[in-house]
């Protein structure tokens, strides 16, 4: 939304002009891009590995040249300065450091740069767009782009868009992931989505809220993802009723516990006997599917690397842990594993302690003061309360899967839409419109 405070909250909007109609193009290109990614329907799950493919480096290198171009072009004076946070310009400055110090600080400076160019691109969809209807229709285009794909996946390329009994995880035979690449992607993904139909049915988009609702909710099922189906009604029944019942600050303060409780639930039970006693009581044999042993390996590892981390993409599927023995003990090989599946833990592991304060300050702790900010009216209310949805749901998400600032990833990209929205709306109130 081109300028966020002179934001139209009314339907009823004046003959497009032609610039107004290219702002909205290119709005809906970014969102439509950065979700389905320039390697739809890719048949293997390699982690963040995919930070050197060409079609990826020229995709989002364009993407945010195309958008720094708008930026200067189209962009709001004061709705720019709001994308420049220190807290953001601190974890870019943390993420090029931290990639200094990598085995391979070429291509782990060349990572970080990729990543940083796919965030830029992603303001675009929030600043092109001229008013909420715009914004609505970016929205619906990109839900449907990415919806649209992957049912024509299911129905026309099944060997790509449902997993078989072939690789390293037979047990998920017959179980979609659509254009991505593993079934939690898709379940992250598409059950983002969701939120945008619940805001398009908030806004009276009812057709389109519905058909997006019902397309994303039937594939999270069939993804087979406990978390991601679990996490969808759970969070737009906080959301909505923790509002209306509370308001937005008591809601952002429980939405903070309830990403607190998930840790200690989670990454707690490997460093608390007293909190994983607590989770086996309530459900015996609890293991996360095999990650609690993951994590434990991780921990032991990282002794002694707390404050800097091994560096950006210098731990799993290096020599770090490929030149470990066997522990056949383990649940998981960690050999084999393309990350912690666990976003936080990856943050550690990679960044130290540092780089784990200031990502929590920027995804959890800033993007819920900016909820409790936003203006009262409905157009903000609305979008306020869907940007929430979707950054719980996958900041909970991101306590058993890793995805976070790996920017070839759309669940990345997805969480970083959600925190630009929040900022700006937090920032900018928006005008209601005389009827």
């Amino acid at each position: 939304m081109s300028n966020t405070a002179s934001l139209n909250t009314t339907d009823a909007v004046a003959a497009p002009d032609w610039i107004g109609f290219l702002r909205f193009l290119v709005a809906a290109a970014v969102l439509s891009a950065v979700l389905v990614t320039f390697t739809p329907f890719v048949v293997t799950f390699d982690g963040n590995q995919n930070s050197g493919d060409l079609a990826n480096q020229l995709g989002y290198s364009g993407l945010a040249a195309v958008v720094l171009a708008g930026h200067l072009v189209f962009s709001d004076r004061h709705v720019l300065l709001s994308l420049l946070r220190p807290t953001w310009l601190a974890m870019a400055a943390w993420l090029f450091a931290s990639a200094l110090w990598a085995p391979s600080p070429e291509n782990a400076v060349r990572s970080a740069l990729f990543t940083l160019l796919a965030m830029v691109a992603v303001t675009g969809v929030f600043t092109f767009p001229k008013d909420a209807t715009s914004f609505r229709w970016v929205l619906a285009i990109g839900a449907l782009a990415v919806l649209g794909l992957s049912y024509f996946g299911i129905a026309f390329l099944p060997h790509l868009a449902i997993h078989d009994a072939s690789g390293s995880e037979p047990e998920h035979a017959g179980l979609w992931r659509g254009i991505y690449s593993h079934k939690n992607v898709a379940g992250a993904v598409i059950g983002a989505l969701f939120f945008f139909g619940v805001y398009l049915l908030r806004s009276r988009m009812l057709w389109t809220g519905l058909l997006v609702c019902g397309l994303a909710g039937n594939f999270v099922l069939h993804t087979g993802s406990k978390t991601a189906t679990g996490l969808l009604p759970m969070v737009t029944l906080i959301v909505i009723f923790g509002r209306l019942i509370g308001g937005r600050k008591l809601l952002a303060f429980g939405v903070f516990l309830v990403v607190a409780a998930m840790a200690l639930l989670t990454l707690g039970t490997v460093l608390s006997p007293m909190l994983d006693s607590i989770v086996q009581w309530v459900a015996p044999g609890t293991t996360y599917t095999g990650r609690m042993d993951l994590w434990r390996f991780a921990l032991e590892v990282w002794h002694g690397h707390e404050w800097t981390g091994f560096g950006l993409n210098a731990f799993w599927q290096t020599e770090v842990v490929a030149g470990t023995e066997k522990n056949f003990e383990l649940s998981w090989d960690p050999r084999g594993s393309p990350n912690a599946h666990n976003g936080y833990l990856d943050i550690a592991i990679s960044m130290g302690l540092p780089g784990l304060f200031i990502a929590v300050l920027m995804l959890v702790i800033l993007p819920l003061f900016d909820y409790a900010r936003i203006g009262r009216d409905a157009e903000s209310t609305r979008l306020g309360d869907t940007l929430l949805m979707i950054l719980t749901y996958l900041l909970l998400n991101s306590f058993l899967e890793s995805f976070l600032f790996e920017r070839a990833n759309p669940v990345w990209m997805t969480v970083w839409f959600a925190v630009v929205g929040l900022r700006l709306l937090g920032r900018h109130r928006v005008e209601t419109a005389a009827p």
